[in-house]
């Protein structure tokens, strides 16, 4: 015949112990198994002021990259109006240098220029041109220590010399006027630029001078202002603890005006925090009050003693009951413990042949990665 467990209180006792250990077990496992925790535990306050540390570094890192970049910004600004400057300077000073050679420095006015005149042949008469007719093609054009214009050309060749002398001269007068004029330009701009930029640098100073006494004076008024209002406050405040006093001590409640403590939710009603106590009359209804209660309190007494006593003897006869229940339920757990011991004994003998099988079969083997895996699991 099949014989059916059924589960009664004690049985779902253990069950619930059981799921109380399993869920201990994987709260203690968490705990455990996370090393942080185990090593140095969390600091949440710590955590939470080193945020707010981190924080305050990084806007104070990023205030300061603002300034700065700010600073770059109008230093750039301030570079690059200088540098444009500088660079219409050398344009004008380029263009000038252009207009100079273009105008006193000419090719075609240098001393060596028929050197390297490219039309030269074009500009050269035939020989003997001044010898009266000219001669053919295939006469001799020229003869051996011949020289038919000397004079002249000897008188050409001094003037010449003398105008290219003065030439130079005058050349080098110019130009050394032209150098001077162009450094006396080039330093005047020089100048012009820095006196431009030491008056910007001045109004720079002046405007934050200003800004500066403005801020001052808007402090100065507000600082006035706080203060007269404070003053204010103060008088008035003073002014509303006088009138608080003076109706404190012309209140109902120092007067003990016992009007004021009806209520107007009934006429034996009283308002608490104005009652100032009661009368003879009302003290007499009181103790007969209390009295009555005094009586009605020591009938409920002695009810409840008899009851007490009824509950004693009811008591006295469960008890009985169940210590013949004990007696019985010990008889019991012995034929249970009789059979669990049956049990344990052929469990005995089955745990015997499994270490035998695992002595001679499982614990020949090589171990795993499995065999290794199945440790450090749990917390116990």
């Amino acid at each position: 015949m099949l014989k059916l467990q059924i589960a009664n209180e004690q049985d779902r006792k253990e069950a619930q112990n059981r799921e109380r250990r399993r869920q201990c077990e994987l709260e203690r496992r968490n705990r455990i198994f996370n090393a942080r925790n185990r090593k140095i535990g969390v600091d949440v306050p710590f955590l939470e002021r080193q945020v707010q540390e981190k924080r305050s570094e990084r806007e104070e890192q990023q205030r300061r990259e603002l300034a700065f970049a700010q600073q770059m910004i109008k230093d750039s600004n301030l570079a690059a109006v200088l540098e444009a400057r500088q660079r219409e300077e050398r344009r004008r000073i380029g263009l000038e240098i252009d207009k100079y050679r273009q105008n006193y420095q000419r090719t075609e006015d240098r001393r060596e220029f028929d050197l390297n005149d490219p039309d030269v042949l074009k500009k050269q008469l035939p020989p003997r041109a001044s010898d009266g007719d000219p001669v053919g093609m295939s006469s001799a054009q020229k003869f051996e220590g011949e020289d038919l214009n000397y004079e002249e050309r000897k008188k050409l060749m001094a003037a010449q010399k003398n105008a290219w002398l003065e030439q130079q001269v005058q050349e080098r007068k110019g130009a050394e006027e032209e150098r001077k004029k162009a450094e006396a330009a080039y330093m005047m701009a020089i100048k012009a630029r820095d006196l431009r930029a030491s008056e910007l640098d001045k109004l720079e100073r002046e405007c934050r001078y200003r800004l500066g006494q403005a801020n001052l004076r808007y402090n100065e008024a507000l600082a006035a202002e706080k203060k007269q209002i404070e003053q204010i406050m103060k008088e008035q405040e003073e002014a509303d603890n006088t009138a608080e006093m003076y109706n404190n001590l012309t209140s109902d409640m120092l007067t003990e005006n016992p009007d004021v403590a009806k209520s107007a939710l009934g006429q034996n009603r009283a308002i608490g925090f104005m009652y100032k106590g009661m009368n003879q009359e009302e003290l007499k209804k009181f103790y007969a009050g209390q009295k009555e209660q005094m009586e009605a309190a020591k009938v409920k007494r002695e009810a409840e003693q008899k009851m007490e006593a009824e509950w004693q003897a009811l008591s006295k006869s469960i008890q009985r009951e169940v210590a013949v229940q004990d007696i019985e339920d010990k008889r019991k757990r012995r034929e249970m413990a009789r059979q669990l011991m049956e049990e344990n004994q052929l469990m005995a003998l089955q745990q015997k042949e499994r270490e035998k099988y695992f002595r001679e079969v499982v614990y020949n083997n090589t171990p795993t990665d499995d065999y290794y895996s199945q440790f450090n699991t749990t917390t116990r």
